[in-house]
């Protein structure tokens, strides 16, 4: 599983918690008339739950893809691809 493949893996459980997290089952758990602060418990949810998607996103971008192990090479290398290097401008 190369570091594209892990990435890819982040953003489809994002994707999922994403649509747990704002579907109506879930939503009615914080839909009654309580309020903190005078805001609905409501809005209160959706822009706590809005805001942590968003940081996760951040860090699933941000974080480093792992690097192969010893022994392990990448697809590319297995097949014999040697990416081109960029030429220096003299």
């Amino acid at each position: 599983m190369n570091g594209s493949e892990i990435v890819g893996g982040r953003f489809v459980a994002l994707f999922f918690l994403g649509i747990v997290l704002l579907t109506p089952p879930f939503l009615l758990i914080f839909d009654h008339s309580a309020e903190i602060s005078g805001i609905p418990v409501l809005y209160i949810y959706l822009f706590v739950a809005w805001a942590a998607l968003i940081a996760l996103l951040a860090l699933a971008t941000e974080l480093p893809k792992p690097q192969p192990r010893e022994g392990e090479r990448e697809a590319g290398e297995a097949l014999g691809y040697i990416p081109a290097r960029p030429e220096k401008a003299s």
